[in-house]
């Protein structure tokens, strides 16, 4: 799924506006752009993104898409000024990231599903080397074992 069209980098800027950036050619960069960003979402959001993708992330993509275009159609040209051209777009994509991930913004989209977290019981584990143990034993066991379990499995009573 593509976050961006072909477009919105184009009109990124004048040079990528020519008969060398066909929409093929531009769609690989946002592909590998794609890639990179659900990466980075995926501890965070249900990937990939349902239709219709946030603005921010469309602008995230596109940016992403231009500096990678940049950094590979002007690495052998000696005009100097594309290499830090594809800094800006490369930060400007990095910084809104941050925000959006440092503030949550994209919780706000009915679209955008927050990923579950990954979350195994935490229990503490204790045992006893005594192969036959008394009843005392057994019962400290059994209510350091229910104090332990996580609060959402602790519906049992008091033992």
């Amino acid at each position: 799924m593509s976050y961006c069209l072909p477009s919105d980098v184009t009109a990124l800027n004048k040079l990528f506006q020519t008969t060398t950036f066909t929409d093929a050619y531009v769609q690989t960069f946002i592909n590998k752009a794609v890639a990179r960003l659900n990466n980075l979402l995926q501890p965070h959001y249900v990937i990939p993104l349902a239709d219709p993708v946030p603005p921010i992330i469309n602008s995230i993509v596109a940016d992403m898409a231009a500096s990678l275009l940049c950094q590979t159609h002007f690495s052998g040209v000696n005009y100097r000024e594309n290499t830090p051209m594809a800094e800006v777009y490369r930060k400007r994509a990095e910084s809104d990231l941050e925000h959006v991930l440092t503030n949550s913004t994209l919780d706000d989209f009915e679209n955008v599903v927050k990923q579950q977290p990954d979350v195994p019981e935490m229990r503490r584990a204790v045992a006893s080397t005594t192969p036959h143990q008394n009843q005392h034993m057994k019962g400290r066991l059994k209510r350091f074992n229910w104090a332990t379990q996580s609060p959402l499995s602790n519906v049992r009573e008091w033992p």
